[in-house]
């Protein structure tokens, strides 16, 4: 009887999948909907001008600077990327910084789930490649892809941290871990929460008050030339972005405004990442459901959500806010609830039907562990703050820190593997068939 050779079918997916990441560069997809010749690097090429004409200096303080993000990169690549001021040339080097972030992801994984083989492991690590704002990012030169790699290689300095303890070297290597996580913050802000975890796990290593000292003071002196930009801005971002997008909360005089229908967006993307890692627990998806509904205290967290969606229905207006005052973002439910209903009540009705079970498997999966409540939290916390509210802000990096940075149990298998490969590509393919039509 035929058997089928596990480890040879995770080869030739992975295999597959690659080939569609190069396929993809060289038919210059734009599976995300900001990339092509007209996208986001319109801007991002004024920049690199402004590095071009101008010393480090005068560039990072100049006037015409625009961006989300601190002028980082760009000094890097000013100074390290020979193909930087000529863009095709460019591209080709980002997207292959992007191809072997799935190899830093890989270490990652081999770290935490020692017990899984070879390719299992691969197979899963390349998922990331199936990302359309990752693979965008990448065949674009975007900016998002330096956040996310530099976010990856922290998290596997971090898995591997433990094991650092006593030996030698081993205050040098924390400094190296502490330095790759606060570079997160200047490739984009909103992955502070990779130096938070780092920190908040590093500290509790050892006992010894010296240890946690010297280790917040490290944190302290990589965030100066950061505050120092803030001090200068007088906001998050350069003085242009925030004249330009005032909704935003970039400016110190924003910090008030927040958008509390965020918070429901957010969970239908959290819970989009996280649905397919609820087939990698031991407990099939019924009895999961079953033992949630049968513990009696799991009915405060139902009834917040429903308190949550009563208090848009009756406080907010959907149509102001998804219509008359938003042009772009709210991830892929409103963009799906626009195209299988035509009428505002409908799209409306199945955008809170979201909203609940999206927060229902958000909990599922977490399992009242407080870490993972904590990062849930800090982006539910950080969506009040966006502006506009975009799933690129969670893509790929929720599915990074479900897998090696969570604390639930999860079993790996040929199956689940397969499922999470056919889960992300259909994502994948929809993202693109969406953007092909509408641009």
């Amino acid at each position: 009887m035929f058997k089928l050779n596990k480890d040879y079918i995770n080869y030739f997916l992975f295999f597959l999948i690659v080939v569609s990441y190069f396929f993809g560069f060289f038919f210059n997809e734009n599976s995300a909907g900001a990339g092509g010749y007209k996208g986001d690097i319109t801007w991002i090429l004024k920049n690199i001008e402004i590095f071009k004409t101008n010393n480090l200096i005068d560039a990072i303080f100049d006037e015409k600077l625009f961006g989300n993000r601190t002028p980082l990169i760009y000094i890097i690549n000013k100074i390290f990327n020979p193909f930087f001021f000529e863009y095709e040339k460019y591209r080709y080097s980002v997207s292959l910084l992007s191809f072997l972030g799935i190899f830093i992801f890989y270490l990652g994984l081999k770290i935490k789930f020692k017990e899984v083989n070879q390719s299992q492991l691969l197979l899963i690590s390349s998922v990331i490649l199936l990302s359309p704002y990752y693979r965008t990012s990448a065949y674009w030169a975007l900016n998002e892809n330096y956040g996310i790699f530099f976010s990856i290689l922290s998290l596997v300095l971090l898995g591997s941290s433990k094991n650092w303890l006593g030996k030698s070297f081993y205050f040098l290597k924390i400094t190296l871990l502490i330095f790759s996580s606060s570079l997160c913050v200047y490739f984009d802000q909103k992955l502070i929460i990779i130096p938070l975890i780092a920190y908040l796990t590093i500290i509790n290593y050892e006992k010894k008050l010296s240890f946690k000292i010297n280790i917040t003071v490290l944190y302290g002196i990589f965030s100066i030339p950061y505050l120092f930009l803030i001090y200068k801005w007088g906001g998050l971002v350069p003085p242009l972005t925030q004249l330009e997008n005032p909704n935003s909360v970039t400016s110190l005089n924003h910090i008030k405004d927040i958008y509390l229908f965020n918070v429901g967006y957010a969970s239908t993307i959290i819970g989009f990442y996280i649905f397919p890692f609820i087939f990698f627990k031991e407990k099939n998806f019924l009895n999961l459901l079953k033992q949630f509904f049968l513990i009696r205290n799991n009915y405060i967290i139902i009834f917040i959500g429903l308190i949550y969606i009563l208090v848009l229905n009756f406080f907010y207006n959907f149509e102001d806010y998804t219509i008359k005052n938003y042009w772009i973002g709210l991830g892929y439910i409103h963009k799906f609830s626009k195209l299988i209903f035509s009428n505002l009540i409908f799209q409306e009705i199945f955008t809170y039907i979201a909203f609940f079970i999206s927060w229902i498997i958000i909990w599922l999966f977490t399992q009242k562990n407080l870490t993972n409540i904590l990062i849930i939290s800090f982006y539910f916390c950080l969506s009040l703050l966006f502006w506009p509210m975009m799933q690129e802000y969670f893509d790929p990096i929720i599915l990074i820190i479900i897998t090696l940075a969570f604390k639930t149990e999860i079993k790996i298998n040929f199956y689940n593997s397969i499922f999470l490969v056919i889960y992300f590509s259909l994502f994948l393919i929809s993202a693109n068939f969406y953007y092909y039509k509408i641009l």
